[in-house]
């Protein structure tokens, strides 16, 4: 069994609006590669193979999920929501017997070592 990796990026649900970022719980558990939004609601989930990550030049992570694109940043704008309680809650419980993932720079490493295609 692999180990198990959780941290909080934010989604920019819109590539203009800054409003429209949010925090999601990213893990990666099993091999599966999730992102839960603030009500714990599933915004993907994944084989990490089945999985690709690209970075631009302003350090957004780009990833393609089931032929869906999902631009993360590391932080949210300033009106951004911040991680809700039960984000936090599940972050603790993976951070317990996993390892935290403390930025977005970090998780490069992480995932194309689960197998994701890093370009």
């Amino acid at each position: 069994m692999g180990r198990s990796y959780a941290g909080i990026v934010y989604w920019r649900r819109s590539l203009w609006n800054g409003m429209r970022c949010v925090p999601v719980l990213l893990t990666l558990d099993e091999g599966r590669l999730r992102a839960r939004d603030r009500r714990g609601a599933e915004v993907f989930a994944a084989p990490a193979g089945q999985v690709e990550a690209r970075g631009t030049i302003v350090g957004t992570m780009l990833l393609t999920v089931g032929g869906h694109r999902y631009a993360l940043v590391g932080v949210g704008a300033t009106v951004s929501p911040a991680p809700s309680a039960e984000q936090r809650r599940r972050l603790a419980e993976y951070t317990a017997r996993g390892e935290p993932v403390p930025d977005l720079a970090s998780w490069w490493e992480v995932l194309a070592g689960a197998g994701v295609t890093v370009r």
